[in-house]
């Protein structure tokens, strides 16, 4: 059996997406997380489930995501940003396979 290379047509809801956006977006500009990123995190995570979207499909939108916000696309990559990112993609792995 082989892996369908194609992404899912499916998406995010827009309103997660900009949920996704605007927590990022503080992120990015305090060089932390919110306390609130796990819970949209869990609900962002079983929306994709719920849509058949795969876990490496989610993992790319959300770096598309982070990486088109405006405080990281106007400066260079710090250690701060990828320490974000990569808490980000972990916390994000581990509430998509939670059940």
């Amino acid at each position: 059996m082989s892996l369908d290379p194609t992404p899912s047509s499916v998406g995010l809801d827009a309103s997660t997406v900009d949920a996704l956006r605007a927590m990022l977006g503080r992120s990015a500009g305090n060089g932390s997380h919110d306390s609130q990123l796990q819970g949209l995190l869990c609900t962002t995570a079983a929306e994709a489930r719920g849509k058949g979207i795969r876990a490496e499909q989610l993992l790319i939108m959300l770096k598309d995501i982070w990486y088109a916000l405006p405080d990281v696309a106007a400066r260079t990559t710090s250690d701060v940003d990828n320490a974000l990112l990569e808490d980000l993609i972990s916390r994000c792995i581990r509430e998509y396979y939670a059940l």
